[in-house]
């Protein structure tokens, strides 16, 4: 695929996907992100 078709396709999905977020979604996207423990995803140091 051509890569200016493709950065296309994904510009208008991303219209789209942003068209559709509305206060109340947008409130409850911060808080699930917030309520996420991010310890769980960064790997921790370990000591030699």
């Amino acid at each position: 695929m051509d890569p200016k078709l493709a950065l296309l396709f994904v510009l208008i999905a991303c219209v789209i996907g942003l068209s559709h977020l509305s206060e109340e979604n947008l409130r409850r996207l911060r808080s699930q992100l917030v309520a996420r423990n991010w310890r769980e995803f960064v790997p921790s140091r370990r000591r030699i």
